[in-house]
């Protein structure tokens, strides 16, 4: 299992990323699979894909900083993930929650995920991350999926640009 978390150029990826954990932070998060496509939930169309949970390709956008996160799994776990992740496909992208993340109540939309939210999960339902936590996966913000995954015994690779 690996994720990618990056960081945009743009104005809205710097807020989201210094909402989540001020300078240093990241914006974004999509799974790679194992073909070495991208999956995940976006606001916009991008590389030419529309908005919501969609596969994307490797380099769909131009990002100031990335790193990867590969989670230990066995075949079946890594099946599993990625099974469940693509059967998500086509969902919508959750602006509801996002205003709910500003606002600071929660507010969601059945069916729709943002990036993070959808990430954590997947992690939740093959069993790397516990079924109970405080935050809900709607109010997870990228850097702390990243915090999770990296004390689960995901390896960091920060990668440059």
């Amino acid at each position: 299992m690996r994720l990618q978390f990056v960081l945009g150029s743009g104005l809205s990826s710097r807020l989201i990323s210094w909402w989540g954990q001020g300078y240093g932070g990241y914006s974004h998060v999509d799974a790679v699979l194992s073909d070495g496509m991208l999956l995940g939930a976006r606001s916009d169309a991008v590389g030419g894909v529309q908005p919501g949970v969609r596969i994307r390709p490797p380099e769909y956008e131009k990002w100031h900083r990335r790193c990867l996160v590969t989670i230990p799994a066995t075949a079946l776990e890594d099946d599993a993930w990625e099974t469940w992740l693509r059967d998500h496909v086509g969902l919508g992208y959750d602006e509801t929650d996002i205003l709910g993340l500003i606002l600071g109540r929660p507010m969601m939309t059945a069916g729709h995920w943002i990036c993070s939210a959808i990430q954590r999960r997947v992690l939740r339902v093959v069993g790397k991350l516990p079924q109970k936590s405080p935050e809900i996966d709607q109010q997870c913000p990228p850097n702390m999926l990243l915090s999770e995954c990296v004390a689960i015994g995901g390896l960091y690779q920060e990668r440059t640009m």
